[in-house]
């Protein structure tokens, strides 16, 4: 069958409202992405801005403060709004999730110090969290049974997208006009408008209205589905752990290998824009190889290239260039490894507990990887560079390559009722 009329096979079996969904979720979800990898390009700049000049030799620290506070944000909505997702409806729940972090992402701008950067960071990442597990659930279970994995790497690719649009925007506020860092976080307030002009298109899951949504049912399902729930939060440690520990660095220790200060900020933005592309094609090709070799040795695919691609980047190459060019290599395995959580926890647990679960799986890893950023301080620190600190670090994926084989392989099943 000739290409063209593949793409017609699917784009016909598709309805309106399977389309609109996948758009949606798509655009918040590219949102998503640019209000979290915002900070990672300008943390730099705005915190050389907010600390006192005697204070600039704990930037690395405090640099890790921001991380870290984004991420226990991003927990604490996770695990709210995964509830909230499964007691009031997916709609509802996204978005209310979209309209918190754009208000607050947006006031990130107005910062005076570092300790209101924190606290709007936090809320964003509890906006953040709380929007992912309900939007994966309504595609899930909107879309039909054969397309759901590729759909899945598609959506998780768009928070990549929001990636690439902060990068490009970074090069040329902040490298080519020398915009402040504000501006970045200024554009974060587009979301909530969206909101206002998406709303009535969103629809609700069918799949959740026919089922209950009382917390008791909600509280027996997940124990009886503990075993699958304790384990993928293991797979879900290792894959988060080693991103913010190792890979969320990269736009600050490229800018290090730079000749000059202000070309480290091309450099910066550059790399981000090519992991992030690179990060893409992984989530897209991570659904497209799950229907072809399932979903737990593409997991380990993954996560074995991402033990191996950690110290080219980071310790054997140190040549500007050609480290920024590994970020399409670094991005497609590291970042790749989240189209893992859009493919297959979703296809494990009941519909009365999806959100719920999906979203303990994919935020509560964070109440531990918070710590990542802080810990890669200070091994960068003892180690005296990043190379040998992310090294080290790159170990915790092998966590997740020993607990996945234990998780079902849920490929050519169909989703649970």
């Amino acid at each position: 069958m000739a290409a063209t009329d593949i793409a017609a096979h699917y784009v016909e079996r598709l309805t309106r409202r399977q389309w609109t969904v996948l758009g949606i979720t798509m655009l918040f979800w590219l949102f998503d992405g640019y209000e979290t990898y915002a900070l990672l390009l300008t943390i730099g700049p705005s915190l050389h801005q907010l600390l006192p000049a005697d204070a600039l030799s704990t930037l690395p620290r405090v640099a890790a403060y921001l991380i870290s506070i984004t991420l226990f944000g991003w927990a604490v909505g996770g695990v709210l709004g995964g509830v909230l997702g499964d007691r009031i409806g997916r709609r509802r729940t996204m978005i209310g999730a979209v309209v918190l972090y754009s208000i607050f992402t947006g006031t990130s701008a107005l910062s005076p110090n570092w300790q209101i950067l924190a606290l709007t960071r936090f809320l964003t990442g509890v906006g953040i969290g709380a929007e992912w597990g309900v939007g994966t659930s309504l595609l899930q279970e909107i879309w039909p049974e054969r397309l759901r994995t590729k759909g899945a790497g598609v959506l998780q690719a768009a928070f990549s997208g929001g990636f690439v649009v902060a990068s490009l925007l970074w090069i040329v506020l902040g490298g080519s006009f020398g915009a402040s860092w504000r501006w970045m976080y200024a554009v974060g307030i587009l979301p909530a408008l969206f909101v206002a002009l998406l709303a009535r298109d969103i629809p609700e899951s069918e799949r959740w209205v026919k089922v209950n949504h009382s917390l008791a049912t909600i509280g027996a399902t997940l124990r009886a589905n503990a075993r699958n729930l304790i384990l993928a939060i293991i797979v879900s440690i290792s894959i988060t752990l080693g991103f913010w520990a190792i890979s969320s660095w990269v736009p600050t220790y490229v800018a290090t290998l730079a000749p000059d200060p202000k070309s480290g900020v091309y450099y910066a933005g550059l790399a981000g824009l090519l992991y992030a592309i690179g990060e893409i094609l992984g989530c897209i090709g991570f659904g497209l190889l799950a229907e072809t070799w399932g979903r737990r040795w593409t997991l380990v695919f993954y996560l074995g290239g991402s033990i191996v691609i950690t110290p080219i980047v980071f310790l054997w190459v140190h040549d500007a260039t050609i480290v920024v060019a590994l970020q399409l290599a670094n991005g497609f395995l590291t970042g790749g490894l989240y189209g893992w959580f859009a493919v297959h926890p979703p296809e494990i647990f009941p519909t009365s507990i999806r959100s719920t679960a999906i979203s303990l799986i994919f935020n509560s890893a964070r109440f531990l990887a918070m710590f990542g950023p802080i810990l890669a301080s200070s091994l960068i620190a003892f180690f005296g560079g990043y190379g040998p600190a992310a090294t080290t670090l790159a170990s915790v994926f092998v966590i997740g390559i020993v607990a996945v084989p234990f998780l079902p392989e849920t490929k050519g099943h169909p989703l649970p009722a």
